[in-house]
């Protein structure tokens, strides 16, 4: 579905990641991990197509510069971690802006608008403008957004993308667990996601592979018991980390002890 080969990005000249490969693949949510400045954010702008980089990007087997901005619109969504609100929308508005792929009347906009509320338990927001919201709710709304982009959850169609940068990091443990869930269920239907992201054993729940990012390349890639190991994580955050077998999933669980850095 989507894979980059030798990409390099950077900023000002300055490599932030070198020459890395990857591939992801249908029915794939995608944990992108690493510590802070490894350069999650950097790969999902660069295969956005928000940010320059060397190399080569594909998807769906065509090159992602092949592409018009429209071509894309149906196909993958973007939620970065920082988006600015230039006007005063209500939430009903901003999700609705994530329909201008679909050529429909306005009736199914406002059809589509509140299934996607409901979906991200936004309907207790109806009516308030964007900018009154709380950094959680705001990150609800994006959500919704890029579920109505996809059209997610309809009939049947083509294979679609999901890019997200941080979409967990305002939220309350319920809504974090609720989103990541509602995500597993959209790539389970036969789509894929790529979601960056900071706490392990939320990714370690809900993602089926990792890429994990270290010092401009990447350190591990493949399912995320094989990325989320002691012998990774004690290399990239240089503080004793224990992987044991969660007591409840067939996954990794992830803690650790008390540190003094004085």
């Amino acid at each position: 579905m989507l894979s980059f080969n030798n990409l390099t990005i950077g900023y000002n000249k300055q490599p932030i990641l070198r020459a890395i490969s990857g591939q992801i693949q249908t029915g794939q949510l995608v944990a992108l991990i690493g510590e802070n400045g490894a350069g999650k954010s950097t790969l999902i702008h660069a295969l956005a197509g928000k940010q320059k980089y060397h190399g080569q990007i594909q998807f769906n087997h065509l090159l992602l510069a092949d592409y018009t901005s429209a071509e894309l619109a149906s196909q993958r969504a973007v939620m970065m971690q920082s988006e600015q609100l230039a006007f005063a929308f209500t939430c009903e508005e901003l999700i609705a802006m994530g329909r201008y792929p679909y050529i429909e009347t306005n009736a199914t906009t406002a059809d589509k608008v509140a299934q996607y509320m409901t979906l991200m338990d936004l309907n207790h927001l109806s009516g308030r403008r964007a900018d009154t919201l709380s950094g959680g709710e705001l990150q609800r709304v994006y959500m919704a957004r890029c579920f109505a982009q996809l059209d997610a959850f309809s009939a049947p169609s083509q294979t679609k993308l999901m890019l997200l940068d941080e979409p967990t990091s305002a939220l309350d443990m319920r809504h974090q667990h609720a989103l990541l869930s509602t995500l597993k269920r959209f790539v389970e239907q036969g789509n894929s996601a790529i979601v960056a992201i900071h706490d392990l054993n939320l990714a370690s729940l809900y993602a089926s592979h990792g890429i994990l990012l270290h010092k401009q390349e990447i350190l591990a890639q493949g399912s995320i018991s094989e990325v989320i190991t002691e012998h990774h994580l004690k290399k990239i955050y240089a503080m004793p980390l224990y992987v044991k077998a969660h007591p409840l999933q067939n996954v990794p669980i992830i803690y650790s002890e008390r540190q003094e850095f004085l």
